[in-house]
């Protein structure tokens, strides 16, 4: 008898008992199958522990037990539940002989297209990809700084700092385009109609306040940005905003 398919056999068994008994435990599935059978509730116990527990020291169950297990499963014998559930076609567990049946190379073509496909597709990827993060005119990956108050598209390679003195960092597109520091006063709108701030700000070592136009991370602190609130606007922001010296004289 081969044993991977004696281990087949055992866990349909108690994938059966499962079924009938509302306790799953080893203990419990092994009484019942006794219960309905000849089989002894130690040797299903064992058989549970090799197959399904994985402990190999636990030897196969001898040749009457197997019989058992698939009157269990409703086969006449051993030999009716092999042919009954036939192996698929290449597999030679039932063969008693170690000679291995080969299929003719034909066949594996398919198989061996297929494969060569995907490995083709992985190797052209890994080729491919690199070339989308370039940036044309330049020759190196994108990366994106911060300049005073907006972020700006830089070469990667502009390390360890750009001209600004900050790090480039991986191009985000979102923050790229909607990430910017602000200038507000009382005359800014603060709020969405459904309350949801538009400004979020830091308060820096001097005290001052910076205001942005998104959530996130301060682009040099590296501190979370906090959402505008109505104390902040009371507090800090001004009635308007400070006019030039020119504008002043003109006017």
């Amino acid at each position: 008898m081969d044993e991977k398919r004696i281990a087949e056999i055992v866990l349909k068994v108690f994938e059966k008992a499962k079924e009938e008994h509302a306790s799953h435990s080893r203990f419990a599935l092994s009484n019942h199958i006794s219960e309905h059978s000849d089989l002894s509730s130690k040797t299903l116990e064992r058989a549970y522990d090799r197959y399904i527990n994985n402990k190999k020291k636990f030897g196969p169950p001898n040749a009457d037990s197997v019989e058992l297990l698939c009157k269990y499963l409703s086969f006449e014998d051993y030999a009716d539940y092999i042919r009954k559930n036939p192996t698929k076609k290449g597999n030679n567990s039932d063969k008693d002989s170690d000679e291995v049946v080969e299929e003719p190379v034909g066949k594996n073509w398919p198989k061996i297209l297929v494969i060569a496909a995907g490995i083709i597709s992985v190797v052209t990827f890994i080729l491919i990809w690199p070339f989308d993060t370039k940036v044309v005119n330049g020759g190196s990956k994108k990366c994106m700084a911060w300049a005073d108050s907006l972020y700006i598209e830089v070469s990667c390679s502009a390390k360890p700092y750009t001209q600004y003195g900050t790090k480039p960092e991986p191009l985000d597109p979102m923050k790229l385009d909607n990430f910017k520091k602000v200038e507000v006063n009382m005359a800014t709108q603060f709020f969405a109609e459904d309350g949801k701030p538009m400004v979020w700000y830091y308060k820096n070592k001097d005290g001052e306040i910076e205001y942005f136009t998104a959530p996130g991370l301060h682009p040099i602190t590296g501190e979370t940005l906090r959402k505008i609130t109505p104390y902040i606007i009371e507090t800090y922001v001004p009635v308007h905003m400070n006019k030039p010296d020119s504008f002043l004289k003109e006017n």
